[in-house]
């Protein structure tokens, strides 16, 4: 252990960053108290002990349950919540997941999929509102939307119910994060429309409107490459709106002055013609943002 004015700090040796284990936030080990909601800070194993999703220690064997989602625990426990109305019975397990990001999959008996299913739908429209209406929930992988039977590899149509699979926009969008993760800039000019208007909150790094494909990369992409480590846009859902794709999940990141990370919900929405994305727009937790670039020095002392 190492000490600083506010007491010990974990070593790498440890874990090089710590989480509140109420909300989830993520900040660097010398901050002791989240700024979000006041709970004491700890490791990320800590926090992962103290979730309330420990699993059952002995399910119903993994071929009497049907996955439903994998997701963020907030998400996880919300759908349980809303299992548990309706006497749904299900079980929660970790997912794959990277140092900064837990997932966790909720799976319920076969005879009750059905009604997950709907139950899972229900929850995204109440918390999309009036603008959850027209849009359509893109499947987990090997699942047919319309009826939920397993579709063979490769399908471009479900066996059981008829229904067309191919959304070529979905993976044009697809292809685009992929271009954003690896930094591919003629990929990403390739899908960007060359006069694409691109527009993105206020009190956002580099929050405004651009138009042409150079101009985002040259300056909102620039602005957020200089000021953050490890900056990364993690989507967990897709929606798909007529023409338009949209893309539920979470920044992450860790700004280089303050050494302060963050997770930041987010939604985009991109509008194709043609097989480009002409039109992008941006809806995030700008005060997650705002609150990891602010300078430690500003902070009431914890």
């Amino acid at each position: 252990m190492n000490l600083d004015a506010q007491g010990p700090v974990p070593t790498a040796g440890d874990s090089d960053f710590v989480v509140c284990p109420e909300c989830g936030s993520e900040y660097q080990p010398q901050i002791r108290v989240c700024i979000d909601c006041g709970t004491a800070t700890v490791s990320p194993a800590a926090a992962r002990e103290q979730a309330p999703h420990k699993p059952d220690p002995q399910p119903l064997d993994k071929t009497e349950t049907v996955h439903i989602r994998t997701d963020e625990l907030e998400w996880i426990e919300s759908l349980r919540a809303l299992f548990e109305q309706h006497d749904i019975s299900c079980w929660i397990y970790p997912a794959q997941s990277s140092r900064h990001h837990q997932r966790f999959k909720i799976s319920v008996a076969k005879e009750d999929a059905v009604l997950a299913f709907e139950l899972d739908g229900e929850l995204l429209r109440q918390r999309l509102g009036d603008d959850g209406d027209e849009m359509v929930e893109v499947p987990v992988p090997g699942l047919c939307p319309a009826c939920h039977s397993q579709l063979p590899a490769g399908a471009i149509e479900c066996p059981a119910c008829g229904l067309a699979l191919v959304v070529s926009n979905l993976t044009i969008v697809k292809d685009l994060y992929e271009a954003f993760e690896t930094q591919d800039r003629d990929q990403i000019l390739a899908i960007f429309d060359p006069r694409i208007e691109w527009i993105q909150n206020d009190g956002f790094p580099g929050g405004g409107r651009y138009v042409g494909a150079e101009a985002v990369l040259d300056h909102a992409f620039a602005r957020l490459a200089a000021d953050w480590e490890s900056w990364q846009a993690d989507v967990g859902r897709w929606l798909v709106a007529g023409e338009s794709i949209v893309a539920l999940g979470a920044y992450r990141g860790t700004h280089r002055t303050t050494g302060k990370s963050m997770v930041a919900a987010f939604a985009h929405v991109y509008w194709l013609c043609d097989g480009r994305v002409v039109r992008f727009e941006q809806y995030a937790d700008t005060a997650k943002v705002a609150e990891a670039c602010r300078d430690a020095s500003s902070l009431q002392a914890l």
